[in-house]
Order: C-alpha cells, then structure tokens, then sequence
C-alpha cells in the first residue's frame, strides 16, 4: 500500500481537481517574477499601463498552462486506476504525484502524453482567438497560445524527465520488455537535450557572432541544469530497474534461524545460519549481526539483537523479485529485510548484497 507525500512545506493549496488537492509551491514565486519582468519589458513598447496589464496577463497565463498541464496527467492517471496524490506548480514548472504500481508501457505513456495534450488544445484556442482579433485581446490570446505551444513542444522532446522522453522510455519498454532499457536511453537522450540546451542558450549565439544575453545564459544553464539532473536519476532508476527485473530474492538472501532469546552468544556464533529472535509480540524483528569481539560468549542473544522496523519483514519467497524488498528499504531507510513466507522467516537481505547484485547485473548488460 502506498503513502500519499506530504504538502509541500509552505505551499499554499489552491484547490481541488477531480479529488486531487493541487498545491501553489512558494519557489513558484520565482517564476512568476521572471516572467512578470520579461512580460514588462516586453509590454513598454504600448506605454507602462499596458506593459503591467501584459505582465499580469503572462503570469496568469503560464499558472494556467502549467497547472493545464499538469491535471491532464492527473485526470489520466486517475481514469487509467492509478492513485493520484497530488499536484504542484513549482519554479521548475509543476509536478503530479501519483502511485504507479501496475504500470504498462501504454498506460505509462498516456499518462505522459496527456499533459501536451492540455496545452496543446490551448494553444489551439488561444492562437485562434489571437489570430482573429486584432486589438488587445488578440494580442493576449495570441500570447497565451504561444505559451502553451511552446510548453507542449517542449515537453514533447525525447528525453527524460520530460513527456516526451517518458514517451520514448514506454515505447522501448513495449518494444523489448525491458522497462530499465528503456530509461536507460531516454535517460541518455535526455542528458543529449541538456546539452542541446546549452548549445541553443550559449554557443550558438556566441559562434554565429552574436553575443547572447545574461538573462538568456542563465535560463539556459538552470533549464540545461534540470533536464541534466532529471536524466541521470533515470539513469540510476534504471539501474535499480535492471536489478528487479534479473535478481530474485533467493539470489540475495543469507540463510536465517530463530532462536530463543537466552541462547548463549557462543551458540549463535556457531549456527552456520544467520540468527533471528522474535520480539515480545513473537515477530521475527529482533537480528543479531555484528558483536564486539569483547562481549563473553556466555551472553544471551536477547541482549545483543537489533530491532527491526515492522515494514522490514516482507513477505518473499526465494523466487519472488527484489522489488518489496527494495520498497521497504527505501520506505524505512534500514537496510536489512527479514523475509518470510507464511510468516515464517527463512532468510535476511542487507543492502550490500543488492548492490552488489546490482553490480553484477550492470557487468551482464
């Protein structure tokens, strides 16, 4: 089962779309502000009064393109059954938050794709309107298409973390099966994107003779910044993926026993298994692993076991995937799973034996 996230810290809800709170994070501010400065001194042209109407107007503008955005992913999410949690509109643009346990590669690209969608239909709308109107309002509808073409385009380019590289990481998923495959590539494409950024922002300018604008640098630095960093946590998702989908749990597990809380240390010692207790409500979450070579032999066990968090007893047999295991881990923060089958304990897997699995894995692929 999962958690939903928290609210942002100092995010101030806005409303409620389809059940799902969506959420106004205060970096969004920022922003805001920047485009309030470039509409400004894009509106100066028409006098002070229009350049401030302007400013507003694009702020609004990108609130509604970025939200528009993000609830066409949250209303597919919710038609397709997945869980949504939550959407936010940050400094990066926004974010939906959703359970996506029993993902396909279909299912994982509509849920991308629908996000273009809604801008896309925006700019369809609004660049009609701008196109027929030839006063003020034509020029805002004609700047609120263009927005929202702009951001469909955009987040249609195939790398991830944007859609589009969502897209290309679903496609090669369907195609070969393999869903860390596929975020490996559209993680690389992605990191191609960021670098294709910096080109467009800085060298292009700069080699064609021209000499582009700080403004426009660090746009192009934090955006090639973002896309950077989002296409290498797919790379690593990837690597996590690539784990689940050749490690069983028997793989990785080290043979476990339960033995009475007063067994002397020296017994334990001698079990060629690893030693378990079970706690006061008979669980399986008390683990002796390491001792201090100082501690006498005649010690009962009882006394040198470590307790375990209840989600770090997971239900697994040896040729179940890694993949609860790896939740609880990542849930609790522990590294040592016991798992059971039936309830019964049969083995313990720490965080080191992933890894290196994980390694291993990496050397076959």
């Amino acid at each position: 089962m999962s958690t939903s996230p928290p609210a942002p810290v100092g995010a101030l809800r806005i409303g409620r779309v389809a059940t799902v709170p969506v959420y106004l994070d205060r970096t969004w501010l920022i922003l805001g502000a920047l485009v309030a400065f470039q509409g400004y001194r894009a509106g100066l042209v028409r006098g002070s009064g229009f350049a401030v109407a302007y400013a507003a107007w694009l702020v609004v503008s990108i609130l509604v393109a970025v939200l528009g955005h993000e609830v066409g992913h949250a209303l597919a999410a919710r038609r397709l059954g997945f869980r949504v949690h939550q959407v936010v509109a940050t400094v990066w643009g926004g974010h939906t938050s959703y359970d996506a346990t029993g993902a396909t590669p279909g299912r994982t690209a509509l849920v991308a794709l629908a996000g273009p969608l809604v801008n896309a239909v925006l700019a369809v709308a609004g660049l009609s309107l701008g196109w027929s109107d030839d006063g003020d309002l034509g020029q805002f509808a004609w700047s609120f298409g263009l927005l929202n073409a702009l951001l469909a385009g955009f987040n249609l380019l195939p790398g991830l973390p944007l859609d589009g590289g969502a897209a290309l990481q679903s496609l090669i998923w369907g195609l070969t099966g393999r869903r860390d495959l596929g975020l490996a590539v559209a993680g690389w494409v992605g990191r191609l994107v960021a670098i294709g950024i910096v080109v467009w922002f800085v060298v292009w300018p700069l080699a064609t003779g021209g000499q582009p604008q700080l403004f426009d640098v660090l746009i192009g630095l934090v955006m090639a910044w973002v896309l950077w960093s989002g296409a290498t946590a797919a790379l690593r998702r990837g690597a996590v993926e690539r784990v689940l989908a050749t490690v069983r749990v028997g793989d990785v597990a080290e043979r476990a026993v339960v033995l009475p809380a007063e067994t002397p240390l020296a017994v334990a010692r001698a079990n060629p298994d690893l030693v378990l207790c079970r706690d006061e409500r008979l669980a399986p979450s008390l683990v002796l692993r390491s001792v201090p070579p100082a501690v006498p032999e005649t010690t009962p066990i009882g006394a040198l076991v470590t307790r375990l968090p209840d989600d770090n007893l997971v239900e697994a047999s040896p040729r179940d995937d890694v993949g609860a295991v790896l939740r609880a881990m990542s849930a609790t923060g522990v590294g040592v799973v016991v798992v059971t089958v039936g309830g019964e304990p049969w083995g313990l897997v720490a965080s080191q034996a992933l890894d290196a699995a994980a390694k291993r894995s990496r050397g076959r692929t």
